[in-house]
């Protein structure tokens, strides 16, 4: 199975990317330079700038594979906040199949470097509460689930003690379709390219575009929507091809 977006969709998402680290700089520009670095303002800018676009960076995958789950046919994904025991609980993704009736209870987290023990805990706790109460809420949206799971999405695969199964960004692929891993793939990696294009001047050691492999997404102008084509993400790769046309 192929996910197709079109040329003006995939602009979009490419332009996120970059809006991304714009918002860190303008966010860090008011900020006061820190008092250790006061001989070196921009590198307080810099550190601070960098630490944000690190905050955002997961919720924007996190929103790109919500994006493309919709886009599978029998899949609905959003962010809710759902009654629980004591309150209300944010839950980063819910997607629900109405074919294969299979409703994914999930976390995401960048996953990368290593989280303390509260944390994981707080995660874990979270969770529970979700699983508790979600077979009511299930209910009063209309799914008759015959299979849920519960589990914690770790983008850059960074595992810890949980009662909860971990997943990487490569078992994606297994959780829904192919053409979604591949899709979240190239966005990741679009991402840091982007990072790194934006830095590079200021960073030592940074990649040149060279060194690094390229997405789909460098291949999308960042003028014009050239409707005569798309993007195709399947399981074996993203392809700009010819439109297809719409089926009455």
């Amino acid at each position: 199975m192929c996910l197709h977006l079109k040329y003006a969709e995939a602009r979009l998402w490419k332009k996120r990317a970059r809006d991304m680290i714009n918002k860190a700089k303008a966010a860090a520009s008011e900020n006061p330079c820190d008092p250790l670095l006061i001989p070196s303002p921009r590198l307080s800018s810099l550190v601070s700038e960098i630490d944000s676009i690190k905050k955002r960076h997961g919720l924007l995958i996190e929103g790109a594979l919500i994006y493309a789950i919709n886009r599978i046919p029998g899949w609905w994904a959003g962010k809710e906040r759902i009654p629980v025991a004591g309150g209300r609980a944010h839950l980063d993704c819910l997607a629900y199949n109405a074919t294969t009736k299979v409703l994914y209870i999930f976390e995401c987290k960048r996953g990368h470097g290593s989280f303390d023990s509260d944390k994981t805990s707080a995660i874990d706790a979270r969770l529970d509460r979700i699983k508790a109460a979600i077979s009511a809420y299930s209910m009063a949206k209309g799914w008759s689930p015959v299979k849920e799971e519960v589990f914690i999405l770790s983008f850059y695969g960074t595992k810890w003690k949980s009662k909860y199964k971990i997943y990487d960004s490569d078992d994606i692929a297994t959780l829904f379709e192919p053409c979604l891993s591949t899709f979240v793939d190239h966005f990741m990696r679009h991402v840091e390219h982007e990072t790194n294009s934006a830095y590079s001047d200021e960073l030592r050691d940074s990649p040149t575009v060279s060194d690094r492999q390229q997405t789909v997404f460098e291949q999308i102008s960042d003028e014009g929507a050239l409707p005569e084509l798309e993007i195709e993400f399947s399981g074996d790769g993203a392809d700009l091809v010819p439109t297809q046309p719409q089926l009455v």
